[in-house]
């Protein structure tokens, strides 16, 4: 599962980024947020005809044909049923975007001690998702995504059983190639992190609050 993240990406980081996944538009530079909750915006690498660049979403997935904003928010899709379902398979088809991550938050089921998961060598963490554009009936535009899921690998089976989709190397060039529009070609990509590509350690309560939004939610527990 993944309820809350960071996205902390500072110049350097961003210009490595739009070189490596190729962005051919300007992007401008990121507004910090240490703890990105549901509903807030949040930026993600998308590739179209007219270009690859990095947008701003809703965290929460609307579906283009809703009546209204769902209740509860749907800020993951489960890659187990993403094949099943018409909303979910028309996005991983034709509207598959990256968000990038300094990393992210979860709570231990047994105690609820939050930790922060995190790149083991320090880069950003990249988390598979579909998007999708939806229209209110007054005519205001909410373009949103949801964060793929998937079963979580030895290191995150400790805190929960589900974990983001984490995408590296080739395979976040491959996930944004958008004349791809097989989704069965995507499920492959669709599994656990390896074991050695994340590290995590506890961080303190503050982060539980969704107000926080400071450098102290990324602070190790017994940081002096």
């Amino acid at each position: 599962m993944c309820g809350r993240f960071a996205q902390v990406i500072k110049h350097d980081q961003l210009q490595k980024l739009a070189k490596e996944l190729r962005l051919n538009r300007e992007s401008q530079q990121l507004e910090f947020n240490y703890n990105l909750a549901p509903t807030q915006p949040a930026m993600a690498v998308v590739s179209q005809a007219a270009g690859r660049y990095l947008g701003v979403f809703r965290w929460g997935l609307i579906p283009s044909w809703s009546r209204e904003i769902p209740p509860f928010p749907l800020i993951n899709v489960r890659a187990e049923t993403i094949t099943a379902k018409p909303s979910f398979r028309g996005g991983l088809q034709r509207r598959r975007c990256l968000v990038p991550a300094t990393g992210f938050y979860e709570w231990r089921q047994s105690d609820k001690q939050p930790f922060f998961i995190h790149a083991a060598q320090g880069d950003l963490l990249w988390m598979a998702a579909i998007y999708d554009s939806w229209s209110s009936p007054d005519g205001s535009y909410v373009p949103s995504l949801g964060i793929i899921t998937t079963e979580a690998n030895s290191p995150m089976r400790a805190l929960h059983h589900r974990m983001p989709v984490l995408l590296c190397g080739d395979d976040r060039l491959a996930w944004l190639e958008h004349n791809r529009q097989d989704a069965l070609d995507f499920v492959p990509l669709l599994k656990p992190a390896p074991d050695d590509s994340i590290a995590l350690y506890p961080v303190s309560k503050y982060v539980n609050k969704v107000g926080n939004n400071s450098e102290e939610c990324l602070k190790p527990l017994h940081a002096s």
